[in-house]
């Protein structure tokens, strides 16, 4: 369950700049899948367009009444009953674990202790993204949550520690967010299920809304794929908050209206305590309310979250000055369908002129800028250019088009550099309407690119134990690796054969026979991890 926003995937629109509509733009994207395909819906002033794309199965089922899982957008619930527990006086939003969790949790961390419900929300306890103790194999298993109960979650709650008394900045946890759903559950006496159904998907009238979905909705549950292969559904049990809905284009669209109007929906107040800031989100560039994530877009108010598990991606939007509400689902990991936003707006490239810079000039800027705990742009020289990668993405070159300024050509949009004393010290990134700053923490790592032949000489699977093996493929000059279940992700050469991942501490360390041919891989995590080449 990811949150993505900057660069390749920020999500963003201005419907006075439109230039095409949302179906249009996820039609062409849903043809490049290779199995399962995207379900749209677009509601602009009152008027909603619900459409497909792709190999959606079975074939006579609605767009709008065709069930996925929505991964994290499910947070956004989980804040909403939050906010309703303290509309009704249950708990407060500065309510500690220690108070709630008294007679239950021994807290080796009294700065643990200390954790309050809007921190859990906001992603702003200092708690990890996920658990320690989810242990190796379930974390890697085709249904990582499944096993995790109440009492794993308050196990690991006693021994956390942190290296403050809360908050921090803003680092995504969906085991926060899981402990939150939880605490709720446990104060009203009821599963997260059945919360929701009573407090939210009830009041409101979205019938296909649920952790667990009944006989109709399983029958138009749209099959999970990873890639082109078959993936497997999540289910959940203390995490159940973090992630664990499922729900339809039309619901989606019904929880967006209510969002845009609160005051003509039964859980007004509610809702804009939820829609209410609480926290910077610099990860982003943006803020966040009660598990809502809250931006700006041509100076509008937009609120959204995406989502995903091990066969589905989410995306949902809504502009209430423009009265825009925005959804994309889709039946494969392949595609993060938030991309499709940006992409209904007619920005276009720059048409100024390349600078040519020198090398000594273009070093000036290389380094590592951190916009946010997860989120870092580094930039490298590559010859006689610079390249920028965002955490979790490959590289891409950019050029000088003036002052500090380069522009990108794979997407519409630039990078503006700061200066202190004539030195490099920060960087904004502009795109899709928003401005995300970002401050030089340090020096460009060492980064290799390796050419395509010599990419090529690794791709194949790894069989790593049994049910879980390592696919390595190259797309254009980047090497990508996925393990079974678990997402695509980049890894970048740092020396021959040792490729490291950003979004997480561990690298892939290829091994060679005599002949000098790839034969098997490994896996530097949590120890080593060996793998033999199919």
């Amino acid at each position: 369950m990811r949150l993505s926003r900057l660069l390749i995937v920020l999500a963003a629109v201005c419907p006075a700049l439109a230039a095409q509509p949302l179906h249009e733009i996820a039609e062409k994207a849903g043809a490049k899948l290779p199995a399962g395909g995207i379900v749209t819906a677009e509601s602009i002033a009152g008027t909603t367009r619900f459409a497909a794309a792709g190999k959606l199965e079975p074939a006579d089922i609605a767009p709008e009444n065709r069930v996925f899982e929505i991964g994290s957008i499910t947070k956004v619930f989980t804040g909403l009953l939050l906010a309703d527990a303290v509309e009704h006086k249950k708990v407060r939003l500065d309510s500690t674990l220690k108070e709630l969790l008294d007679g239950q949790v021994s807290f080796i961390d009294p700065d643990v202790a200390a954790i309050t419900l809007v921190q859990l929300s906001t992603h702003t306890s200092g708690l990890p993204r996920l658990p320690d103790n989810m242990g190796w194999f379930n974390a890697l298993s085709k249904d990582p949550y499944k096993a995790y109960d109440r009492n794993d979650a308050l196990k690991f709650l006693a021994k956390a520690e942190l290296p403050h008394a809360p908050p921090f900045p803003s680092s995504y946890s969906n085991y926060g967010v899981g402990l939150l759903g939880e605490l709720i559950s446990g104060i009203h006496g009821k599963s997260y299920a059945d919360l929701v159904a009573e407090k939210i998907t009830g009041p409101l009238g979205m019938k296909d809304t649920m952790v667990l979905p009944g006989e109709a909705q399983q029958m138009r549950l749209a099959p999970p794929y990873n890639g082109a292969k078959p993936s497997h559904s999540w289910t959940f049990q203390a995490m159940a908050g973090a992630g664990a809905l499922r729900s339809t284009a039309a619901d989606l669209v019904t929880f967006g209206q209510a969002l845009l109007e609160p005051d003509k929906t039964p859980l007004s107040a509610a809702i804009k305590g939820m829609l209410t800031v609480h926290a910077p989100y610099e990860d982003s560039g943006a803020e966040i309310g009660l598990g809502i994530m809250i931006d700006k877009i041509d100076g509008h108010r937009e609120y959204s979250h995406s989502g995903g598990t091990g066969g589905y991606r989410s995306a949902l939007q809504v502009i209430p000055d423009l009265k825009i509400i925005r959804v994309a689902l889709v039946n494969n990991t392949a595609f993060g369908p938030a991309s499709l936003f940006g992409k209904t707006r007619d920005d276009k490239h720059s048409d100024a002129p390349e600078q040519k810079l020198s090398a000594e000039e273009l070093d000036a800027f290389t380094g590592v800028f951190e916009s946010g705990p997860q989120a870092r742009f580094t930039v490298v020289r590559r010859d006689d250019h610079l390249h920028v990668r965002l955490t979790g993405q490959p590289f891409f070159p950019v050029k000088c088009i003036g002052k500090d300024r380069f522009r990108y050509d794979a997407v519409v949009a630039e990078l503006q550099f700061g200066r202190e004393e004539d030195a490099v010290s920060s960087l904004v990134l502009h795109q899709n309407g928003r401005e995300v700053p970002a401050k030089r923490s340090g020096d460009a790592p060492t980064v290799e690119f390796p050419t395509a032949e010599a990419l090529d000489a690794y791709a194949g699977e790894y069989a790593l134990f049994p049910g879980k093996v390592f696919t390595i493929t190259r797309k254009d000059d980047t090497l990508m690796a996925q393990l079974t279940g678990q997402p695509e992700m980049p890894v970048f050469a740092s020396k021959p054969d040792y490729f490291e991942y950003d979004v997480v501490e561990a690298a892939i360390e290829f091994q060679r026979d005599a002949a000098d041919k790839v034969t098997g891989l490994i896996l530097h995590q949590n120890g080593k991890h060996t793998a033999k080449k199919r």
